[in-house]
């Protein structure tokens, strides 16, 4: 989304944390955000994100607060208002406006992992500084983006995550490990309860802010995977009760850079993982991660995939995520009579454009020179073999209950337009 502003005919110059969620600001903003929505639309688009990736409400606090004193009650609800303004945005633009040929868009939720809200960001390499990760695996320059006082202002839920484990012991080692995921859940779930259940989403009209899914993208970390499920995990059973219109459906969107510049290589950059040589090592333990039922109180996602990869590399990767999750389904259904198609989980790609950003310098490099109808056919190609056929007599059926294909960073309106078109001439719709 911050790249197509940055781009014509939008020209933004979008440089602060907040990126461009930073329009929310204005009204004039606002209106821009509702044009860039429309224009997702017009190109084929069903699914629309909010202009949220990086939100968080301290970053959304002003940052030159006196030294001496706290952000005032209504200075933290302005700042919430201002946030939580994306929703009705995007859902007012999807209910007046119609895709192609599939009727009225939906709305996700879009939910960047704690590395977004880092400066420099570090979505690309899951090295978060403690107590959000280890220490000695931690990026030496990142630092929260947003300040000290606008952090203390919003303290984290981390006792009503702690109380959601069951009493246990633990060995040398649990404790940290446990208290990094203590850490990233308390702070999804954070966000969650100021989007979806702050005190101006109770007031307005259920439909003019209605979200149909939350959607947690570039997940680089594998401890940051199991604290999603148990931020959602405690936010779904703690609302249940209190409302009956929160959204639960979510997706776990990971991602795979480059291992560097002169490797064609891509893997999850997770520190912790380190060890493991390639990225079909790694698969395994990320798909059990996502996916694998417990007992002790993480919820299921609706859906797995990956975001802000290069599209040449997106076939590989669809297929070592199908071959595991049909593995893991394999092992469930052996006490198990047949799998319902409900149960199997939704595959969520969608490649970057095929630049590379650099985090320092804020920058892209074009390396692939794809045009609009090539990187549409990566796309398409990448999930041909993913994509369920019903009326297939194959032996091994698709693991996955159906296919969700878009753009991440710089794939704009005009990319969207020609994977519409070649996920039509296929007949996938």
């Amino acid at each position: 989304m911050g790249t197509t502003l940055q781009a014509p005919p939008f020209n933004l110059a979008l440089d602060s944390a907040l990126w461009s969620s930073e329009l929310l600001a204005t009204q004039h903003g606002r209106d821009q955000l509702a044009q860039l929505h429309d224009t997702w639309i017009q190109a084929g688009a069903d699914l629309v994100q909010t202009c949220t990736y990086q939100s968080t409400l301290p970053l959304f606090l002003p940052a030159a607060d006196s030294a001496d004193s706290a952000p005032s009650s209504d200075t933290i609800s302005t700042a919430l208002e201002t946030m939580t303004a994306a929703l009705p945005v995007a859902a007012k633009a999807c209910q007046s406006t119609s895709s192609s040929s599939s009727g009225q868009p939906r709305v996700a939720l879009s939910l960047g992992p704690y590395g977004s809200a880092l400066q420099p960001g570090q979505e690309y390499t899951g090295a978060y500084p403690p107590p959000f990760g280890p220490p000695q695996s931690a990026a030496k320059n990142a630092r929260p983006a947003c300040s000290a006082r606008a952090r203390e202002a919003c303290p984290l839920p981390l006792e009503q995550v702690r109380s959601s484990y069951p009493p246990t012991t633990t060995t040398t080692g649990d404790s940290k490990d446990r208290e990094a995921e203590v850490h990233l859940a308390a702070w999804h779930l954070q966000r969650l309860q100021h989007f979806l259940l702050s005190e101006r989403q109770q007031d307005q009209d259920q439909d003019s802010a209605k979200v149909d899914v939350l959607a947690f993208e570039t997940v680089p970390s594998l401890t940051e995977i199991r604290a999603i499920r148990k931020a959602m995990h405690i936010f779904t059973t703690s609302t249940s009760t209190t409302t009956s219109s929160t959204p639960v459906a979510f997706y776990i969107s990971l991602v795979f850079p480059r291992t560097s510049d002169s490797d064609d290589a891509v893997r999850f950059p997770d520190p912790e993982l380190a060890h493991l040589p390639t990225l079909a090592d790694q698969v395994p333990l990320l798909v059990e991660a996502a996916l694998a039922p417990t007992n002790n109180g993480y919820a299921v996602p609706g859906g797995l995939g990956f975001n802000c990869t290069s599209p040449l590399h997106a076939r590989e990767v669809v297929r070592l995520l199908s071959d595991q999750v049909a593995k893991l389904q394999q092992q469930q259904q052996e006490g198990l009579q047949n799998q319902n198609q409900d149960d199997k989980p939704w595959l969520l790609v969608y490649p970057d454009g095929g630049a590379v950003y650099d985090v320092v310098s804020r920058s892209w490099h074009h390396p692939t020179g794809l045009t609009d109808s090539s990187w549409a056919r990566l796309v398409a190609d990448a999930v041909k073999d993913a994509v369920p056929n019903p009326a297939s007599a194959s032996p091994s059926p698709s693991p996955w209950a159906g296919v969700v294909v878009g753009g991440c960073c710089k794939a704009g309106p005009s990319a969207i337009k020609a994977l519409r078109q070649e996920v039509e001439q296929r007949g996938w719709r």
